[in-house]
Parts: C-alpha cells; sequence; structure tokens
C-alpha cells in the first residue's frame, strides 16, 4: 500500500468525536524547510507519534496545531467537547479560532522558557488562576505523582524538575487534547515510566494525545499510530502492532560448525551477516516454510527470532541519509580549514567581540556626527559666520564675542548635553548588559571556555575592545568637529583647547559609566541584573542633576550624581583646580573598577 493511500484510509475513518484532524497542512519558509501534505488524525483514545530528526518538521507541525503560526495551505481542526455539554461535540480550526483551542489543550514545548525569578508553585497558582480553575486538588495530585517541590525558585531547578513542572501544568486543567514536544527531555529513566503510565492511563480516560519523542521505546510503549516525517512529508504513517507483522523476519542461528557465506545463501533469503557460527538470515514471510526446511536440515544449536522494532523500522528511511548539497557544503568547507595556532584564535574571539558589539556603536557615533555635520553646512551656507563689514571697534569685538558664546552652547548642546552624550551613554549601558553575562545566560560562555581562551583572556580581550569603542566614538566626535571648524575657516569662533578638554572629560565620563557597567556584568549572569543596575544608576544621575539645576535649595543633590564629576559649563581651561581633580578620580576611579570586574570573572562559580 502507497504512502498516500495509508494516509488517505487514516482519513476515512474521520468521526464526529472529538480529536485533532490534519489535512494537506503546509507551511514554508524562507529558509527552504518547513513541512508539506501533512495528514492524520488522532481520536480519542489514542495517541499519535510522530517521529523524525531534528529539522524534519515535527515542532513545525505542531506549532501550526497550537495556532502559534498561520499554515500556508491546508488545516489543522481540534475537535471537543462543547462546554457544560458531553455529547456535543465543536471543531475549532487551529490557527483561525486559536484564541479558543489553546486554552482547551495541554502543551509540553521543546524548549521550555519559564519565568526564573518566580518559584515553580507561584506560576503554577498564576497558571491556575489564568484559567479559571476551580480545584486546586487537579494540581496537587500532579504536583505529588512527579514528587518533586514547586517551591524552589524556577532560576534554581534543574533540566528535570523544569520538565515536572510543565508537565504538571500540561495535564493539571484535564484538557482533552494534549500535544507533547519532546515531553521526556531531563527525565531520569524511573520519571519515563511514570512518564508512560501517565499516558496510558490518559488514553484509557478518551484524550486524543500527539507525542514527540526520539526515544523509540517510550514511542512503542505508548502510541497507537506511529508517523515518520522526513525533509517535511510523512514517508510512512502505521500501527505501532503492525511494525512487528511486517513483511520479513531476521533469524539470528548458531550452526555447530563454521558454514561459509555460500553455503547459507538461497534464492528464498539473504544473508545479513556472518560470523564464526553465527549467521544473521533475513526471510520474507512467503519464504519461511523453505528456510526452516533448510534449518533441520543443519545441525544448529539455536534459532532466534529477531522481531523488527520501530527503531530498525524508522532507520530504514533513515540509514545512511545524508543531503547532497549538506554533504557538498561540507566538504568544501573542510577544504577551507586551516589549523589556527593560540595567537589566531585570540585574534578570532577580538574580530568576534568588535563584531558583537560594532552594529549599535557605529549607529549611536554616526548619528551625533551627522547631525552636527548638516548643523555647520546649514549654518555655513545661510551666512550665520558672517559679520557685517559696518561694524567696528568694540562693536565688532562684541560682536565675535557673542557667537563664539553661541557657537560654544552649540557644541555643547550637540556633545556635552543632551543628543552625543546621551546616545553614548546608551550604547554603554547597552553592551555592558551583555557582555560578559550575555555570554554567561545564553551558554555561549561555556563553548569559550572550551577552547584556547580562558577567563582571563577573555575578560581582557572584552574591556579592551569594550574601551577602545568608546575611546574610537568620543575621538571620531572630536575629529569631525575640529575638522569642520577649520574646514568652514572659522576657528577664530571657537575654543579649539577648551573644546579638546570638554571631549576629554567626556570620555573619561563615559569611562568611568562603562567601568560600573563593566563589573555589574561580570558580577551576575544576567543581562537583565546588568542593564537594571546601570540603568538605575545613569537615570538617578540625570534626575538628581536636573533636579539639582532647578532651585538653590536643591543644588546639593547634583553631588550625588555621577554627572557632577564632568560639568562642562563650568570649565575653565586656564584653571586647572576646575576640571583636574575630577578627570584624575575618573581616571583612577575606571581603573580600580575594571580591575575589580577582572578578578570577580577570574575567581567566580560560572552556573555553565
Amino acid at each position: 500500500m502507497s504512502n498516500n493511500m495509508k494516509v488517505k484510509k487514516h482519513l476515512e475513518l474521520k468521526t464526529n468525536q472529538s480529536g485533532i484532524v490534519v489535512e494537506n497542512l503546509e507551511k514554508k519558509f524562507k529558509s527552504g524547510y518547513g513541512i508539506e501534505n501533512i495528514n492524520f488524525i488522532v481520536k480519542p483514545g489514542k495517541v499519535f507519534g510522530y517521529l523524525g530528526p531534528n529539522g524534519a518538521g515535527k515542532s513545525t507541525t505542531i506549532r501550526s496545531l497550537m495556532g502559534f503560526i498561520k499554515p500556508n495551505k491546508g488545516h489543522s481542526v481540534i475537535e471537543s467537547k462543547k462546554e457544560n455539554n458531553i455529547e456535543e461535540i465543536i471543531s475549532y480550526d487551529s490557527w483561525n479560532d486559536k484564541d479558543h483551542t489553546q486554552k482547551l489543550i495541554g502543551y509540553v514545548p521543546g524548549e521550555i522558557a519559564f519565568p526564573e525569578n518566580m518559584t515553580g508553585l507561584n506560576l503554577l497558582k498564576m497558571v491556575y488562576k489564568l484559567r479559571n480553575m476551580s480545584n486546586w486538588e487537579d494540581v496537587k495530585k500532579y504536583i505529588f505523582y512527579w514528587e518533586f517541590d514547586p517551591n524552589m525558585k524556577i532560576k534554581k531547578m534543574s533540566k528535570g524538575m523544569k520538565q515536572k513542572l510543565a508537565l504538571v501544568i500540561a495535564w493539571m486543567h484535564n484538557p482533552d487534547i494534549i500535544i507533547l514536544d519532546e515531553p521526556t527531555t531531563g527525565l531520569d529513566p524511573l520519571m519515563q515510566e511514570k512518564f508512560v503510565s501517565l499516558v496510558k492511563k490518559s488514553k484509557d480516560e478518551g484524550k486524543a494525545i500527539i507525542m514527540s519523542s526520539h526515544i523509540f521505546s517510550e514511542i512503542e510503549k505508548t502510541c497507537d499510530t506511529v508517523a515518520i516525517i522526513k525533509k517535511g512529508q510523512i514517508v510512512s504513517l502505521i500501527d505501532v502492532k503492525d511494525i512487528h507483522y511486517n513483511e520479513e523476519k531476521t533469524y539470528e542461528i548458531k550452526f555447530n560448525e563454521k558454514l561459509d557465506k555460500k553455503e547459507l545463501e538461497s534464492e528464498f533469503w539473504s544473508v545479513e551477516s556472518i560470523k564464526d557460527k553465527t549467521a544473521f538470515i533475513i526471510v520474507k514471510n512467503q519464504h519461511v516454510n523453505e528456510f526452516l526446511s533448510f534449518v533441520t536440515k543443519q545441525k544448529v544449536e539455536f534459532l532466534k527470532e529477531h522481531p523488527l522494532d520501530l527503531e530498525q523500522y524508522f532507520m530504514k528511511y533513515y540509514e545512511n541519509e545524508i543531503s547532497t548539497v549538506v554533504k557538498e557544503n561540507i566538504d568544501n568547507f573542510n577544504q577551507n580549514i586551516k589549523p589556527a595556532s593560540k595567537h589566531q584564535a585570540k585574534l578570532e574571539f577580538i574580530k568576534r567581540s568588535y563584531k558583537r558589539m560594532s552594529p549599535l556603536w557605529l549607529f549611536l557615533t554616526i548619528l551625533p556626527v551627522a547631525m552636527l555635520v548638516a548643523f555647520f553646512l546649514t549654518l555655513k551656507f545661510n551666512g550665520s559666520f558672517d559679520i557685517d563689514s559696518n561694524l567696528t571697534g568694540l562693536e565688532l569685538l562684541t560682536k565675535k564675542v557673542q557667537m563664539k558664546v553661541k557657537f560654544d552652547q552649540i557644541l555643547n548642546m550637540m556633545f556635552f548635553g543632551n543628543m552625543g552624550y546621551l546616545l553614548a551613554v546608551v550604547f554603554v549601558v547597552v553592551t555592558s548588559g551583555s557582555i560578559i553575562s550575555g555570554e554567561v545566560e545564553k551558554g555561549t560562555m561555556s563553548n569559550l571556555l572550551t577552547t584556547n581562551l580562558t577567563r582571563k583572556s577573555i575578560v581582557i580581550t572584552k574591556i579592551l575592545v569594550f574601551i577602545s569603542l568608546i575611546t574610537i566614538a568620543v575621538l571620531v566626535e572630536w575629529v569631525v568637529t575640529i575638522i569642520l571648524i577649520y574646514g568652514i575657516n572659522e576657528q577664530e569662533f571657537f575654543d579649539i583647547k577648551k573644546l579638546t578638554i570638554k571631549f576629554l572629560g567626556l570620555f573619561l565620563l563615559l569611562l568611568l559609566i562603562s567601568s560600573i557597567g563593566f563589573l555589574a556584568s561580570t558580577y551576575f549572569n544576567r543581562g537583565v541584573h546588568t542593564l537594571s543596575v546601570i540603568g538605575v544608576i545613569v537615570i538617578i544621575s540625570l534626575v538628581l542633576s536636573i533636579v539639582s539645576a532647578s532651585d538653590e535649595s536643591l543644588e546639593w543633590m547634583k553631588y550625588l550624581s555621577i554627572n557632577t564629576l564632568f560639568d562642562y559649563s563650568k570649565i575653565d581651561v586656564d584653571k586647572l583646580s576646575t576640571f583636574l581633580g575630577q578627570y584624575i578620580f575618573m581616571g583612577l576611579a575606571s581603573i580600580g573598577l575594571y580591575t575589580g570586574s577582572y578578578f570577580i570573572f577570574t575567581k567566580k562559580d560560572l552556573p555553565l
């Protein structure tokens, strides 16, 4: 029977009972992967197994059933008992009626993501209330069944405990439809057996269940029907019990004497392998009598049949399967790989670090520079720098002083006041939130530490890359400003020395803020915590600066703000006392904080 005929036969079994119906489902992605012409049904009291390697289309099918993604063609229907009516059945389309179907389904995703700062119990209570449930005993029953303590913080739970929590959430509202994507990931063998028992019990209660798993024994013990998906298409749809009654059998025979392969060969069977006195022979069902007749004429120690199991059946479709395109790409890639030294590995990490930070840096650096260029050119073409030729003596001097003050104010606003400073701070805050803690949180730190890189080399590289980008940003803004001033030939209206001192102060202030952010990034293991700390410090500093300037009686508040260390409006380049102390303090504090970051990261425990 062809695959299409098998699928059609299954669909003809469709009834008005509650269950799952999938017809001609198709979803394409830009990458080329997806699903095509997926057809199956799952009736009440049945478990449907979905088998295939990663990327075959299992999760895409499940996400379509859940209404998380919209199919390009076809549809899937969830049929369930109408609320408060045991006999009447109502059908929902997975996508169009997703608001209804999603609350009817018990679902365990392949990638579990819970709010880690909550306890398991608080999460269960939240889900309980959101589902408008009325009997907490239904929840307790499954907590006791899975034997775990839900009072623990989720971030401290092991993978297995999180999986148990997901299973409780999937079953606690007693759904008619249950969809499970790799449900036993992280469970120990004892808990896997408990899972099998729970699925069998749910099946007896009339629930329709879809289960994707890589554990063949689990599928064999629980499923009634199994679909094998390959490259987005179902290539086999079969009842599990039929696998053991397939069209051929494998026999293991141990002879008293060693026989040659030629002596065993026959047109009625094939010799799979032979070693010493033991042979494995594959016989089609219609030739079993001929085979047994041959065996009775031999001197045999024992004869054993090896029934085909689900794993063997699955491997018939995937054994030695490698896409030609993938194989060619891998071969070509291997040809370009050259052995790398330790120095090259470190250089590669430096390039990677710059690549990760550069996009945001480039945007937030170019934006104020572009605005400054546009502003200067506009003033030049509008004649804003022109002075009336009739002015003489004191009038001319006064006019030049006024223009000098005016353009000094413009630069202050552009770089040292709102725009340039705030954009630079945004870069520092966002980048420091992920520069170290982000690597730990995403799990990439464990990959880095298993290479030629060490904790010391990682933290030093990150520090140097971070500081260099801040330095380059301020340097670019200073250089562009000087070029514009000399380019329009109006340097008489600008105090270059004062401008340079101000840019130096801006750099030191950004360096101090970045060192605080980097310290937080090495101390915390989550980017959100780092962002919260550095973000709060920056916001409070800005607020205190604004409030202190609003009234003389509140001027004392500015001393609680980091911004006080760089007051560009009061810098007098002729008096070192107006800025030297603050500049030295900012420099030393930055060095101290970065040094502290180094020791914190190299000594701390990493949750990898």
